[in-house]
């Protein structure tokens, strides 16, 4: 989710104007996003399966330290897939371990 940096509004998807103060923003000005979402799921991912929980943590806290919007939705799209990746290889290895357990207990 973006803000404008005028008012601090969130702003829908490519505008060229925020709605609440109608400041311009500018599609190669960086934009303040609010990563605490992404960073809550990082953390879990991170729990799941860690070397991409942290990749995606790294990413997720550098989204705000770039210097064009360009950059920060690849940062963000970054972090996406690796919680994604981390996420499914965190549930496959945790249902692997259930699955063992229930065969070696037979």
């Amino acid at each position: 989710m973006a803000f404008c940096p005028n008012c601090g509004a969130t702003l829908p998807a490519a505008t060229s104007h925020c709605p609440q103060c109608n400041a311009p923003v500018a599609n190669d000005q960086p934009i303040h996003y609010s990563t605490g979402g992404m960073i809550a799921w990082s953390i879990i991912t991170l729990l799941l399966c860690t070397i991409p929980g942290i990749v995606a943590l790294v990413q997720t806290c550098s989204i705000n330290s770039c210097s064009t919007h360009a950059e920060q939705e690849k940062k963000l799209s970054s972090a996406k897939t690796w919680n994604i990746v981390g996420t499914v290889l965190g549930i496959l290895s945790i249902i692997g371990s259930i699955g063992q357990a229930l065969a070696q207990s037979l």
